[in-house]
């Protein structure tokens, strides 16, 4: 335990410690890439390059996931003297690759449950479901879903699950064990998504949110049988790839209220 571990473990219970450090590192995740988002499109508007919505979704799946998320939680596991190895990035077992086809698999039929219940819950609560302007824009560029499904299973997947999971569920298992540590996991992953679903009513952003807490939960769980992130990390690209394949079909080839019931799904899951 370093200096500052220390004197915080004297200052601060054990569980209020471990939220804060969770909290705290999601939170520095996503300011520092969003932060270093808009100043990369400040400096390309200047340079006269035009960003496009593609190259917008490009640049923001860089700067947050690929370097920020990334480098918060490589920053962390060094400051803790831990390795990659040590959250479980490793080649698989057969186990694990078994796990992997029934997680995805529990995903998409957890999905399916959520998107009908909350759909209901909605219609009964004169509640509309939250949707986000990456809908407006995939209805004029399609493309730009099948874009987020190549970069969810090659970055989004990966880096996500190396924060919320291999950095932050590991750190609350510390003190939570397995089940508070999935628990608490989980509910920050849903709600650091939140803000994608604003402005707007907070009913409708929570029951989008509320998707995401199941799916969550799958990625939490698996994590905890298998102990190998990437597992996970597949599991969450995949997933992810195969939302955005659903909502590119929907514009092209649906009819638009299908188109549009398609793409609030997506919107929901993928969190853009």
């Amino acid at each position: 335990m370093s200096d500052i571990d220390a004197a915080l473990a004297d200052r601060l219970p054990a569980p209020v410690l471990a939220v804060a450090v969770a909290i705290g590192l999601a939170a520095l995740a996503f300011i520092v890439g969003n932060g270093a988002a808009a100043l990369l499109a400040i400096a390309l508007d200047s340079a006269g390059i035009d960003i496009t919505p593609r190259r917008a979704v490009v640049l923001s799946v860089v700067t947050l996931q690929l370097v920020a998320f990334s480098a918060v939680s490589l920053g962390y596991l060094r400051y803790r003297d831990r390795t990659l190895a040590d959250i479980g990035v490793e080649v698989p077992s057969l186990e694990g690759w078994i796990s992997l086809g029934a997680g995805y698999v529990g995903m998409v039929v957890v999905w399916l449950v959520g998107a009908i219940g909350t759909f209901i819950i909605g219609n009964r609560l004169g509640i509309e479901r939250q949707q986000q302007g990456i809908i407006e824009i995939a209805q004029q560029d399609p493309l730009i879903f099948l874009l987020i499904g190549v970069l969810s299973l090659f970055i989004v997947g990966p880096a996500e699950e190396l924060l919320f999971r291999g950095v932050i569920q590991t750190r609350l298992r510390e003190t939570f064990g397995p089940v508070g540590g999935v628990g608490i996991a989980t509910t920050l992953f849903a709600f650091a998504h939140i803000t994608g679903f604003l402005p707007g009513s907070i009913g409708g952003a929570l029951l989008s949110v509320s998707v995401l807490l199941l799916v969550g939960l799958v990625l939490g769980l698996v994590y905890e049988f298998t102990d190998n992130l990437v597992v996970v990390a597949a599991i969450h690209g995949l997933y992810n790839l195969t939302q955005a394949t659903f909502g590119y079909l929907g514009v092209r080839f649906s009819d638009p209220e299908a188109a549009a019931v398609t793409l609030r799904t997506v919107a929901a899951i993928v969190g853009v």
